[in-house]
């Protein structure tokens, strides 16, 4: 199995909708689809809003890695606003390129360290939608996250 099909595999099975895309298709979708936060540097576009305590509807971020051993996207979330809308929206819709999904967190070790370097370093490593459980065992979505996570893999990117 190579990461991509061990990516997709273990991302799906906490419940993610991945979509393997052109960026062709990729900015078809931007044309199409309304999101109250974007950041996505390789298309050059930055929809800047403060989440507030209400939280936002959705938010489009371009993630730093994806690790294909746990179907997991990392992402540098020093930037407060960006920290907010990924831990605030309701749905979550990651972008990854596919030149920048790794195999395992040791390949991300050396990011990890740089970027948290500085007291205010902030990496954030998100594997799906939040689920927590309170000591009824009810099993509770979006309590300290999404509710839903969307992966975009853009594989000319």
């Amino acid at each position: 199995m190579n990461d991509l099909e061990h990516f997709l595999e273990k991302s799906a099975l906490v419940g993610n909708e991945n979509l393997i895309l052109s960026t062709e298709e990729f900015s078809q979708l931007l044309k199409e689809e309304q999101f109250e936060y974007v950041d996505v540097p390789s298309f050059k576009l930055l929809k800047d809003i403060r989440a507030g305590e209400k939280g936002i509807a959705n938010a489009l971020v371009e993630v730093d890695y994806a690790i294909a051993e746990t179907g997991t996207v990392v992402l540098d979330s020093c930037n407060e606003n960006k920290r907010l809308a990924t831990c605030l929206a309701e749905k979550l819709l990651a972008v990854i390129p596919l030149s920048k999904l790794v195999s395992s967190l040791n390949d991300v070790a050396d990011f990890i360290e740089e970027r948290t370097m500085d007291v205010g370093g902030y990496v954030a490593f998100i594997t799906g939608a939040s689920r927590t459980a309170d000591i009824e065992r009810v099993l509770t979505v979006g309590v300290h996250g999404p509710k839903e996570m969307t992966v975009y893999i853009l594989n000319d990117l």
